[in-house]
């Protein structure tokens, strides 16, 4: 789960209490290995279950932040979900989880990391692609079938209540699926469409990282540089910007904390409406892990990255990206826009509040007032296939440099800017969003030809929709 930072959750984090290193822990066994899946599980399933998988967590995460997360799973996925089975992956103290939800059907990936202990507890975890253990053999359908299967998911989360928002599913070019449900206001009783535009969260991250690239191939900006080549002091101390690297924010290794959005919730947002505003956030940033090393989420890294872009191109950072990535790429719905400007065809966030005699709550007075370089903009399902052909056919990066971004060194499913999969369905890139009341998703299915854009204005209700989407990607032939 990517962006937990945004809510305050660490869930992908690597733990700041972990215990003292064993020399030589022995391998965990497939029953401890079961165990462990069977743990996840019940804390989905139940709150009992909840308070038991706690009982083995070290992370540094507040409880509160996790059990939320969990009562929105239980929520989302139909009231549970079903485990498949556990493995340990082979030489690391990592343990792959595969469960289905109760409402999609589709299967879902998680990875638990342990303490590197005879008796391990849970340092992190994160949610991923199926893994192909865990998927039987299937029968194959024609595209057809896929289309109407995938429509038929995407109205059974519309008819449960547990998704709002649009979906899209296209073929290369050719748009398979496009539907949208729910209410894109609430107050008003204004429906979702397929042109809406729905807050991103951190898919943004993919437009900062591709701008930075285009920058390097004009031979403006050096992934090997460090940040005091760019930034003044009025952004970052000089002794800390002479230890990162660029490289270093693009692939979340900078070090650097706190996070600028947790700094943001003790700060009035309504001021913060152009990048150098952002400055009294993160000029303070320290390291707290060696650059380079340990790979740790950092909004703060990306926020700076887009400071690196707009000192390096020598223009402003909303208009670098409009010019060289919305306008050729044909995304003409696309932007980061000031919350209270009257943009057209705009979603309202919502997050359910149980104790509210409206059952939601609206996220206007918490998100950002203006989309940052790690995410906030605004974007369609449509706009967002846009961009993956645009990315695909070397409009707006080389391939050489787009391979470079995919490359995933051991980072926690994640290469710079984008995160990458390779479960059942094979090999993915693209990104995630998540924030009170919005749940985003974009895929590319490199390995198949496929793109699925889920874009959602209440909570979490992306992750299980797409998870059952790639399970009928493995059904259809490519195109």
């Amino acid at each position: 789960m990517r962006d937990l930072s945004n809510v305050v959750i660490g869930l992908i984090v690597a733990a700041a209490l972990a215990a003292p290193v064993a020399a030589a822990p022995r391998a965990l066994t497939q029953p401890e290995a079961e165990a462990f899946g069977r743990l996840y599980a019940d804390a989905v399933n139940s709150q009992p279950g909840f308070e038991r998988f706690m009982l083995r967590d070290v992370e540094s995460a507040p409880l509160e932040a996790i059990g939320g997360f969990f009562e929105d799973q239980r929520w989302i996925n139909g009231g549970g979900v079903d485990l498949i089975g556990a493995r340990t992956r082979p030489g690391s103290r990592l343990v792959e989880v595969a469960v289905r939800n109760r409402i999609y059907g589709g299967i879902q990936g998680v990875e638990l990391t342990l303490e590197a202990t005879d008796t391990p507890s849970i340092t992190s975890f994160d949610l991923t692609p199926a893994p192909a253990w865990a998927v039987p053999p299937v029968k194959p359908s024609t595209q057809g079938e896929f289309v109407d299967r995938v429509s038929g998911l995407v109205d059974r989360g519309c008819a449960g209540g547990v998704f709002s928002g649009a979906v899209l599913v296209a073929a290369g070019e050719k748009v398979l699926v496009e539907k949208a449900c729910g209410e894109a206001t609430r107050r008003y009783h204004v429906a979702n469409t397929t042109t809406t535009r729905f807050n991103l969260a951190s898919i943004d991250k993919m437009f900062t990282v591709v701008a930075a690239m285009q920058l390097v191939e004009a031979d403006k900006l050096s992934l090997d540089a460090t940040l005091d080549r760019y930034l003044d002091s009025s952004w970052l101390d000089p002794e800390v910007a002479r230890k990162v690297t660029v490289w270093q924010l693009m692939t979340h290794t900078s070090g650097l904390t706190p996070d600028v959005i947790d700094e943001l919730e003790t700060r009035p947002r309504f001021r913060l409406r152009e990048l150098d505003q952002f400055k009294p956030l993160v000029r303070d940033a320290r390291l707290t892990t060696t650059p380079g090393e340990t790979f740790n989420y950092s909004n703060t890294g990306m926020l700076l990255l887009g400071a690196v872009i707009a000192q390096a191109s020598g223009e402003d950072y909303y208009a670098y990206v409009q010019r060289h990535i919305f306008t050729p790429a044909g995304m003409t719905s696309t932007g980061s826009y000031l919350i209270d400007d009257p943009v057209e065809n705009l979603a309202i966030g919502y997050t359910r509040i149980l104790d509210s005699p409206f059952g939601w709550r609206e996220n206007s007075i918490r998100i950002l007032r203006r989309g940052i370089p790690a995410g906030g903009g605004y974007s369609t399902v449509g706009d967002l296939h846009r961009f993956a052909q645009a990315l695909q056919s070397g409009k707006l990066i080389s391939q050489a440099s787009l391979q470079r971004l995919w490359a995933d060194e051991d980072r926690n499913n994640y290469g710079a800017g984008f995160e990458i999969g390779r479960g059942a369905v094979g090999f993915s890139a693209g990104h995630s969003g998540l924030d009170r009341g919005i749940s985003t998703r974009v895929r590319l299915y490199l390995d198949r030809g496929y793109v699925a854009v889920v874009l959602a204005n209440i909570d979490r209700a992306a992750p299980p929709l797409l998870d059952a989407i790639e399970g009928e990607l493995l059904r259809t032939p490519r195109p």
